[in-house]
């Protein structure tokens, strides 16, 4: 399989939406998910959406300018994600 940003941004999708997931079931009462659940999904998905941003930016500058630690830098995160 050959390791992509692409893949290895899908995989980051689908570890924080597990995660987000296993939050709401940690949540006892319907209305605690409602309120305080909705709220920290929220704030928790804008955070998570900012980095996620910020380090595709940070990853096409290196694909462009120095495409030799753009590799490295996907072989480190692939790795360490558990994608090889």
């Amino acid at each position: 399989m050959k390791i992509t940003l692409v893949n290895i941004l899908w995989k980051k999708e689908l570890v924080h939406w597990k995660r987000l997931k296993q939050m709401f079931t940690r949540f006892n009462s319907f209305m605690s998910k409602i309120t305080f659940g909705f709220i920290v999904a929220i704030l928790i998905t804008i955070a998570h959406y900012c980095f996620a941003i910020m380090h595709t930016l940070y990853e096409i500058f290196l694909w462009i300018f120095v495409r030799d630690i753009f590799k490295e830098n996907l072989q480190k995160i692939s790795l360490k994600m558990g994608l090889v």
